[in-house]
C-alpha cells in the first residue's frame, strides 16, 4: 500500500477478478487510455426509483434541502422496510459491459452482477467489494464485465455518493480537439442558464461545491464555447508528470457543461512512474446551449511536478443529442420525484423565479428541477415525456398547453354511460397494475414504508369491488402482507407505536386496519384488529365535565396513551380520521360501544357547527372555538368530519349528522364541502322532502345526484371526459390521462402523492358511490365479480329499499357472475332483469331475500345493455342485530391427526351450541362435530375458542371447516363460515 497525499492506492501484483485500486497507467503514446463511461438507464433502492447514486453529484439533497446520499433516506418517498432498506440495483443503458466501478462517499459495499432478487444471496460471489474509505473507490476488473444489472448490498460507513462504470480501451486517440484556457485560481464561477422565461431574468447559479482537499492540487481547465461549436463527446487531458519516485495517482473530473456542479465523470488513475501520459474520457455527448461551461478538473498530489493540458472532441448535435437527451431525463426525473412530497411547484405561478425560490425552504429546492425541465425542452421541445413533466410543474405558469387528444368517443352501439366509466376504470387499473408490477416487494410495500403507502392503498380502495381478478386479486394480496407489516412494527393495541400528530399517527396503519376489515368482509382477524383499535380510542379522548367528548389533543398521540393519557389541549385538525376502524365495526355489526364514542364525539362537534362559525379546531378544557369557517359546514381535517358525520347518518340513521349540510340543501345551496357529498346524502334518503326545483340547482353541483334526482347522466360523463385544459397538477378526468400518462407511473412519484381521482367516475357509474383517501364512508350500492373488465355499470338509483342498475357486455358471448348489494336493507326484493329492447312486463321477475353483502347471479347477453331492478317488498330484521360466526383460514392448522380452528364471533348477540364440523366437497359432514358457544363482543374485546376436528385416516382435498354446516343459525354475514382445512 502506497499513501500519497490523502489518497490511499492499493496496487495488487496479479489481478484475479477484481482488483480495488485506481486504473493503472503506463506514460507514452503506447499506454494511452480511452475510459468511456457507461450511461445509466435506471436505478433503484429496492424496487424504488432513486437517481441520487448515479446523478453525477456527491451532495445530492432531498425535499428538505439537505444533503441525503445512500444509505440515508433520499427523504421518504424511496424507504422500504423490507430487507432493510438494503439494496441499490442500477441498469445500464447498454449491454457492451464496463471494466471499472468508481465508488464516491467512502462506503463499504459489495457489488454483484445480474442478481435475481433482491436480496444479498450468500451462495453468489460478488464481483467486488468495496472496504471503504474517505475517498473514491475504484474496481477494475481482468477480464470485461457483461452485466446490463448491477446491485450493491450492505452499504455502510459513508454513502453511495455517486456510482460510475467505465469501460477502458488502450487505444491512441484521434479526431478534432478544442483547447481550454488554464484557469490557475480555482473552480470557475458557472454563469446561469437563460430559462425559457428571460423576461423574468435567468435562473439562478446552482451551489457549485468543489472540495479541496489537503495536500492535494486541483488544476482547473475551463472555457466558454464558441457559437459554432453545438455539442462535444469526449475529454482528451495530457498529463505530465515529473521526477515521481513512485507511482502517482491522480484523478480527472469531467464536469457538465449544463450544469457544472454536477460530473458527468470521475476517473480515478494511478500513474506508473514519472512521463507523459494521454487520456480520452468519453462521456454522455453533450448538446451545448448558451451559457455553457467546458470544465475540466484535474487532481495531482501535493509536490508533485506535473503539466495539465485539456482538449475537446466536438461532435454535431443531431448524433449528440440522444445521449445528452437521455441523461437530462434522468436527472428530470430525479429531481421531480425527490420533490413530488410536497410538490412546491404549485406555488409557481410566473413570478420572478428567484421570488418563488425564496418562498420557503421547498420551493428553494426547485432551481434543480426547473433548470433540468427548461434544458430537457430546450433540447426536445418536442419530447412527449418532457412535454409531460413540463406542462405537470409549469401548469398554472403557461399560457397554453399543448393540444392533446381527449378520449375516443364510444363505438357504435355502444352508450356513452357504458364508454367514460370503463375508460376511466381501466386507467385507474392501469396505474394500479403498474405500481404492483414495478414497485411492489413482498410486505405489501411500494416504497413509502408503512407511514405512505398506506395511503396509496386507500386510493385504491374501490378496485376490489369490480373484478374478483386481475388487478384486485393481486391489490388485495398485497394490502394483506402490508397489514401483517403494519401489525408487527408500527402498532399496539390498534394504536401507532411512534407518537406523532393525528393525521400521521392514522397513516402508521390506523387506515390500513380498516381497510383490511373492508376489503375482506366478515375475516375475524382484520375485524378484531379494527375492534381493538376502536376500543382503544377511548385513551385518546376525554369526556370533559359539561359532557363533551374530545381527543385529547391534535399534535401527539399514539399506543403510549393507553398507559399514559396526556393532558388536553386542542381538538381539531386530522382527529376525525382517527374513527376510521370504530367506524368500521360499527357498519360491521352496530356495536354499541364503538357507537357510543362515535355519538358522544359526534354530538360534541355538532354544538360547534353553526352557520358562520362551523368549528374546526375547540380548546377542549374551555370549550372554546379555536379555528373555524363562516361558510364551510364539516370543512375540518380535509374534510374529514364530513365523511364521519355522513357515515354516522348512515349508521344511526339521525339526520341530525347531516344538518350541517341539509340547512343549505334545503336552500338549493351546497357550499364546499357539502357539494362534495349531496349524492350521498341523497342515497341515504336525507333529501326526500326536497322539490325539484330545489334539487336543480343542487344538481348543478353534483353530476351525481343530476343523475340519481333527474335522471340525467350527462353531466357525470362530461365530468368523466374533462377538459382540455387542466386546472391542476392532477389526474381527475380521461383528458387528463391523455396528457400526463406518465406521471401517476414511471415518474415514480411519491406513493402518497399518487392521486388517481379519475377513478371516482367509474366508481360512481360502476358502484354507486366511491371512496378514497380521506373520503372513508361507504356509500357504494354494488360490486361486481365474474365479469372480467369486458363490462360496464352505471347504478341509476341507489337506495336501502330500491336499486336500479344498467349493465353492459363487451363480451361475445353471454357472460356470468355476480352482484353483490351493499346498501340495501334487509329485505324481501323483486329482481327484474331484462335487455332494454325488452317492454316491462317482458323482463323476467322473481323474488329474493337479500342482506348486506349477499349476491344475485347475472347472466349479461353479448353487445346489449340490461338492466337491474331491486325493489323492497318487505322489510325483514336488521342483520346487524345476530350473532356472527366466523374461522379464518390461517388459523387453522394440522397436529396430531386433528384439524385446529379458532371460531370467532364478531356479531351482535351471543351464539349458543353451533356445530362446527369438517365438510367435504359436496358438503357432507365427515366425523364427529364439535360444539361452541360464544358471547358477543359488545365491549369490543374479542371472543373466540379454540376447537379441534378429527382428521379421517386418508384425507382428501376439498375438505373444509364449516361453521353451522346447516345454516340453522341466523347471522350477519354466511361468507366467513368456512374455510379449506389443511392437509397433513
Amino acid at each position: 500500500m502506497v499513501r500519497l497525499g490523502s489518497v490511499v492506492v492499493l496496487v495488487f501484483v496479479a489481478l484475479t477478478r477484481s482488483t480495488l485500486g485506481a486504473i493503472p497507467l503506463t506514460p507514452g503514446p503506447s499506454g494511452a487510455v480511452t475510459v468511456q463511461k457507461v450511461s445509466v438507464a435506471d436505478c433503484r433502492v429496492v424496487r424504488g426509483f432513486l437517481g441520487t447514486p448515479v446523478d453525477g453529484s456527491e451532495h445530492s439533497r432531498d425535499y428538505r434541502g439537505s444533503v441525503r446520499e445512500y444509505p440515508r433516506t433520499a427523504s421518504d418517498g424511496v424507504a422500504y422496510s423490507y430487507n432493510g432498506n438494503d439494496g441499490v440495483h442500477i441498469t445500464l443503458a447498454d449491454s457492451g459491459g464496463f471494466d471499472a466501478i468508481v465508488l464516491r462517499g467512502g462506503a463499504a459495499a459489495r457489488a454483484y452482477a445480474d442478481v435475481d432478487g433482491l436480496v444479498e444471496s450468500a451462495g453468489v460471489e460478488p464481483i467486488a467489494t468495496f472496504a471503504g474509505s474517505d475517498d473514491a473507490q475504484t474496481v477494475t476488473f481482468g477480464a470485461r464485465q457483461g452485466a446490463r444489472r448491477v446491485s450493491l448490498f450492505a452499504v455502510q460507513g459513508g454513502t453511495l455518493a455517486d456510482v460510475s462504470f467505465y469501460r477502458v480501451a488502450r487505444a491512441t486517440p484521434t479526431g478534432a480537439r478544442l483547447d481550454l484556457e488554464v484557469v490557475p485560481s480555482g473552480a470557475p464561477e458557472p454563469l446561469p442558464y437563460a430559462s425559457e422565461f428571460d423576461e423574468q431574468g435567468p435562473t439562478p447559479a446552482l451551489d457549485l461545491r468543489y472540495t479541496e482537499v489537503a495536500d492535494t492540487t486541483w488544476l482547473h481547465h475551463s472555457g466558454r464555447p464558441s457559437r459554432d461549436l453545438a455539442a462535444v463527446s469526449a475529454a482528451r487531458v495530457l498529463v505530465t508528470v515529473r521526477g515521481a519516485a513512485t507511482p502517482t495517482p491522480f484523478a480527472v473530473t469531467v464536469h457538465d457543461p449544463l450544469s457544472p456542479r454536477l460530473d458527468l465523470a470521475h476517473v480515478e488513475f494511478v500513474a506508473s512512474a514519472a512521463g507523459a501520459y494521454d487520456i480520452t474520457v468519453d462521456f454522455a455527448e453533450q448538446v451545448l446551449l448558451p451559457g455553457s461551461l467546458l470544465w475540466v478538473a484535474t487532481r495531482v498530489p501535493a509536490g508533485v511536478d506535473a503539466d495539465v493540458a485539456v482538449a475537446f472532441t466536438p461532435t454535431d448535435r443531431a448524433s449528440a443529442l440522444p445521449e445528452a437527451l437521455a441523461w437530462r431525463k434522468l436527472l428530470m426525473r430525479t429531481y421531480f420525484s425527490l420533490l413530488s412530497e410536497p410538490r412546491p411547484w404549485g406555488g409557481y405561478r410566473g413570478q420572478p423565479r428567484e421570488e418563488f425560490y425564496s418562498d420557503n425552504r421547498y420551493a428553494a429546492q426547485c432551481p434543480r428541477l426547473f433548470l433540468a425541465i427548461d434544458q430537457c425542452h430546450a433540447l426536445a421541445p418536442d419530447d412527449d415525456l418532457v412535454r409531460q413533466y413540463r406542462e405537470w410543474v409549469y401548469l398554472r405558469a403557461l399560457p397554453e398547453l399543448s393540444s392533446i387528444a381527449g378520449p375516443p368517443a364510444p363505438p357504435d352501439g355502444v352508450p356513452d354511460w357504458a364508454w367514460y366509466p370503463r375508460l376511466a376504470w381501466i386507467e385507474t387499473r392501469r396505474i394500479a397494475e403498474w405500481w404492483l408490477d414495478e414497485r411492489l416487494v413482498e410486505t405489501g410495500e411500494f416504497g413509502g414504508r408503512v407511514g405512505d403507502d398506506t395511503d396509496m392503498y386507500q386510493q385504491y380502495v374501490d378496485l376490489p369491488y369490480f373484478e374478483s381478478g386481475g388487478v384486485a386479486g393481486p391489490l388485495k394480496a398485497a394490502g394483506a402482507a402490508l397489514a401483517e407489516l403494519a401489525d408487527r412494527e408500527n402498532l399496539r393495541g390498534g394504536l401507532n407505536i411512534h407518537a406523532t400528530d393525528s393525521l400521521h399517527a392514522y397513516e402508521e396503519g390506523i387506515n390500513h386496519l380498516a381497510l383490511m376489515s373492508r376489503w375482506f368482509y366478515g375475516d375475524p382477524i382484520y375485524f378484531e384488529r379494527c375492534m381493538e383499535s376502536a376500543r382503544n380510542m377511548e385513551a385518546l379522548t376525554i369526556r370533559t365535565a359539561d359532557g363533551r367528548r374530545h381527543f385529547r389533543t391534535t399534535v401527539r398521540m399514539g399506543a403510549e396513551d393507553i398507559e399514559t393519557p396526556r393532558e388536553p389541549n386542542v381538538d381539531g385538525h386530522a382527529n376525525p380520521l382517527m374513527w376510521h376502524t370504530a367506524l368500521q365495526v360499527a357498519d360491521y355489526n352496530r356495536n354499541p360501544e364503538a357507537l357510543r364514542l362515535l355519538r358522544e364525539w359526534g354530538d360534541t362537534w355538532l354544538r360547534y357547527q353553526n352557520p358562520g362559525e362551523f368549528a374546526t379546531a375547540v380548546d377542549v378544557v374551555s370549550g372554546d372555538v379555536v379555528d373555524s369557517y363562516e361558510n364551510r359546514p364539516l370543512y375540518g381535517g380535509y374534510s374529514t368530519q364530513a365523511s364521519v358525520f355522513t357515515w354516522l347518518y348512515a349508521l344511526t340513521g339521525d339526520a341530525k349528522y347531516v344538518e350541517p349540510f341539509t340547512l343549505y340543501y334545503r336552500r338549493g345551496e351546497a357550499p364546499y364541502p357539502s357539494n362534495g357529498y349531496l349524492p350521498d346524502v341523497w342515497a341515504l334518503g336525507g333529501m326526500g322532502d326536497l322539490g325539484r326545483e330545489t334539487l336543480a340547482p343542487l344538481a348543478g353541483r353534483s353530476a351525481a345526484l343530476a343523475l340519481y334526482a333527474l335522471g340525467d347522466h350527462g353531466p357525470a360523463m362530461a365530468r368523466a371526459i374533462g377538459k382540455a385544459r387542466a386546472s391542476t397538477a392532477q389526474i381527475s378526468s380521461l383528458s387528463d390521462a391523455a396528457r400526463w400518462p406518465d406521471m401517476y407511473t414511471t415518474a415514480h412519484q411519491f406513493t402518497d402523492r399518487v392521486f388517481p381521482d379519475i377513478q371516482s367516475h367509474a366508481s360512481q357509474a360502476y358502484l354507486g358511490g366511491h371512496m378514497r383517501r380521506n373520503r372513508m364512508h361507504p356509500t357504494l350500492a354494488v360490486s361486481w365479480a365474474g365479469f372480467g373488465s369486458d363490462y360496464a355499470a352505471l347504478v341509476r338509483e341507489n337506495g336501502r329499499d330500491h336499486l336500479r342498475v344498467s349493465v353492459y357486455s363487451y363480451a361475445d358471448e353471454p357472460t356470468r357472475g355476480r352482484m353483490t348489494v351493499w346498501a340495501l336493507d334487509h329485505g324481501v326484493y323483486d329482481l327484474a332483469a331484462g335487455t332494454d329492447g325488452d317492454s316491462a312486463g317482458g323482463r323476467g321477475t322473481r323474488r329474493v331475500e337479500l342482506a348486506k353483502g349477499e349476491s344475485v347471479a347475472v347472466t349479461l347477453p353479448p353487445g346489449e345493455a340490461t338492466t337491474i331492478e331491486l325493489t323492497q317488498v318487505a322489510r325483514l330484521d336488521s342483520v346487524f342485530a345476530r350473532a356472527d360466526l366466523a374461522v379464518a383460514e390461517r388459523e387453522l392448522r394440522v397436529e396430531d391427526g386433528h384439524v385446529h380452528a379458532r371460531i370467532h364471533n364478531i356479531g351482535a348477540a351471543p351464539a349458543a351450541d353451533v356445530l362446527v364440523a369438517l365438510v367435504d366437497s359436496e358438503g357432507s359432514q365427515v366425523g364427529e362435530p364439535a360444539t361452541v358457544s360464544l358471547e358477543a363482543p359488545l365491549d369490543l374485546r374479542p371472543r373466540s375458542v379454540d376447537v379441534k376436528l378429527r382428521l379421517p385416516p386418508t384425507p382428501t382435498h376439498g375438505l373444509r371447516v364449516a361453521i353451522d354446516p346447516a345454516n340453522t343459525v341466523p347471522e350477519i354475514y354466511e361468507g366467513n363460515n368456512t374455510a379449506p382445512a389443511p392437509l397433513p
